[in-house]
């Protein structure tokens, strides 16, 4: 009897704590996907150093390497947007390091500005 009821216990505890899991975009983001973002163009200067500024330089720049990568700057920037890199980890895309490591993602509007810049070739201005 008192094996059954252990069973029957054991089931319950495992149905309870197994019912239905809901997440939503915000959690699993970090930021909201549907943030409106109303860039339409991006330039390096007024866009991109801003980016890489707030987001990447306390770990990448003149002094401190981590990972060999320095984006100080926009000769040091070019290869790493060209090469798919600086987008790829800034949107933790699949294959590639997700940057930042810690800390909140790089927001979604900066996301778009990057890909905005990218479209336009990825130009010095």
């Amino acid at each position: 009897m008192l094996r059954n009821t252990t069973y029957a216990l054991g089931f319950v505890f495992l149905l309870v704590n197994s019912s239905c899991y809901y997440d939503n975009k915000e959690d699993l983001y970090q930021y909201i996907i549907d943030e409106e973002c109303t860039a339409t163009e991006a330039t390096f200067i007024t866009d991109i150093v801003p980016i890489i500024t707030d987001n990447c330089n306390r770990c990448h720049r003149n002094g401190r390497e981590d990972g060999n990568v320095n984006l100080e700057g926009y000769n040091r920037v070019l290869p790493y947007a060209q090469n798919g890199q600086l987008l790829g980890t800034m949107d933790h895309a699949a294959g590639y390091s997700i940057m930042p490591p810690s800390g909140p993602k790089v927001s979604f509007c900066d996301i778009e500005k990057v890909k905005l810049w990218l479209d336009a070739g990825a130009l010095d201005n």
